[in-house]
């Protein structure tokens, strides 16, 4: 069980550090120097480097983790931080799983149980806590950009064997629409004579026979 956890007094600071370590190239080591060289000068503000540490994004000498170069993702970070708060402070969440959405007052007193500290220790903890939470995603859902929808159409195109039919090429003819036809022409060679009975005769036999 944890006996104390990191701080930084200056917790307002917490969002804009980060975001200079998204931006900024990534170091060897990050130290004090280089802090105050990204413009985080005060002396409150080296207890991040302690934080950072102890969230597993530094090694002991202030090097860059594996952690580390989630957080410089623009997509990632918040996510990677999730992970890492949920590590670190293992034993909040083992009182509660959504330990980041409960009141102040609520969260305090599961520091203060875990941790044995005093008052003042404990509102210490809980603004840091609170700080790196409200940057964090805790839903562990896209930890990298989904594919865009013109990389799943060239993904597709490529599966496809050269000489298949796209599912968008026309719609075939219905089944009766491409049956076969036949078509008969019939020719009637009539006799020349002055009797039109004749001709009436052929034609009532021809209506008779094939039903026209």
């Amino acid at each position: 069980m944890a006996n104390a956890y990191p701080y930084i007094i200056s917790n307002n600071k917490i969002g804009p550090i980060l975001g200079k370590i998204r931006s900024a190239a990534k170091p060897e080591r990050l130290s004090q120097k280089l802090l105050k060289t990204w413009g985080f000068a005060a002396s409150n503000d080296r207890a991040i480097i302690g934080v950072l540490k102890d969230l597993g994004f530094l090694t002991e000498a202030g090097a860059p983790t594996e952690y580390y170069d989630r957080l410089r993702d623009t997509t990632d970070w918040p996510y990677v931080l999730g992970e890492r708060i949920k590590d670190l402070y293992a034993d909040l969440y083992a009182i509660d799983t959504n330990i980041h959405t409960l009141p102040d007052n609520e969260v305090k007193g599961a520091i203060s149980r875990v941790t044995g500290k005093d008052t003042k220790s404990v509102a210490r903890y809980h603004s840091t806590f609170k700080s790196l939470a409200t940057l964090a995603k805790f839903d562990g859902k896209g930890l990298r950009p989904a594919k865009s929808a013109a990389v799943d159409g060239l993904d597709k195109a490529v599966a496809e064997p050269q000489g298949s039919t796209s599912h968008e090429s026309k719609p075939r003819q219905p089944e009766h629409a491409r049956a076969t036809q036949y078509h008969y022409n019939i020719q009637i060679h009539l006799p020349s004579t002055t009797d039109i009975s004749v001709y009436h005769a052929i034609f009532r036999s021809l209506r008779d026979n094939l039903n026209l």
